[in-house]
């Protein structure tokens, strides 16, 4: 399978033309907007708690939220992506001004966690906290927010939930199924995967290599960022990711850092991330057939 990513001057733009494409295809990519909605019906401790973890305006972060929503419609874009934190906390009024808001969507849309959606106050950061707020968001991914693939236009979409830094074994297993199915495909997650040529930018940026499968770790920071050392399912899947054995991994899109990146991932594929949405970013991805 051929396809060729086109060098762009606006790092909000992504061009790939694609062998065999049916027709010329617009996704729109949203990450990291760290919405703040929390209000009192959950307890006026939970809501205290909730201002004091997060400093973000949440007027602002609104603003940019509702107007990359309102593009998208303009653009009248064949799939939106959201790719995690769009929300600080999975309390009440966030998960419902989100869900109020994604409803003024006119196109379809696939939604995969970060780190930051499904926290909540007084619950200390794991997988155990996730797994205990994880149904609260099956509204917003077909009641699996571990793994989804979506086709639009012969194109293989699929998001994946890395927000804890592992991918499990049925993530994987899922993985390798859509990769079997043949199409140009592109992967959605919160979290970049390791890429030498992003670690200085990322270590400028967070003082810690805050990739999946980074090196460069050290075990204060692991215990800092309450996270472990990849598992087997998480290497595995780096490494086919990598190999890329039906060639048509396209494209890895991602957030998490708050900072664009565009750089060569693997076989043939590039890892694309996109600048944090509470600061206006959004990417535009426009697929277009080769000839």
């Amino acid at each position: 399978m051929k396809f060729e990513h086109v060098l762009t001057a606006n790092e909000k733009q992504t061009l790939i033309r694609v062998e065999r494409l049916a027709k010329p295809t617009v996704l729109f990519h949203i990450t990291d907007s760290h919405m703040h909605e929390t209000d009192d019906r959950e307890g006026i401790e939970i809501w205290a708690e909730s201002v004091r973890q997060y400093s973000f305006d949440a007027l602002e972060t609104r603003t940019h939220f509702n107007r990359s929503l309102d593009y998208a419609n303009e653009l009248a874009v064949d799939q939106v992506v959201l790719t995690g934190d769009i929300v600080n906390g999975a309390t009440l009024n966030n998960l419902d001004y989100l869900d109020k808001r994604l409803h003024t969507l006119r196109s379809p849309y696939l939604y995969t966690p970060g780190n930051h959606d499904w926290e909540y106050p007084f619950e200390p950061w794991s997988e155990a906290a996730r797994s205990s707020q994880y149904a609260k968001f099956d509204r917003f991914t077909n009641a699996n927010p571990s793994y989804q693939s979506a086709e639009v236009n012969g194109i293989n979409l699929v998001a994946i939930d890395n927000s804890t830094y592992q991918i499990t074994d049925d993530q994987l297993a899922f993985m390798e199924r859509q990769l079997a199915r043949g199409l140009p495909t592109l992967l959605f997650m919160h979290i970049p995967i390791y890429i030498p040529s992003l670690l200085e930018d990322v270590m400028r940026e967070w003082r810690s290599p805050i990739m999946m499968a980074a090196e460069g770790w050290d075990a204060k920071l692991m215990a800092e960022w309450m996270i472990e050392e990849p598992r087997a399912a998480t290497i595995d899947f780096y490494r086919m990711l990598m190999d890329n054995p039906y060639a048509n991994l396209v494209g890895l899109f991602c957030g998490h850092i708050h900072f664009a990146h565009r750089d060569a991932f693997g076989r043939g594929a590039y890892q694309y991330v996109t600048k944090a949405g509470f600061s206006g970013g959004y990417r535009t991805i426009r697929l277009l057939p080769m000839h």
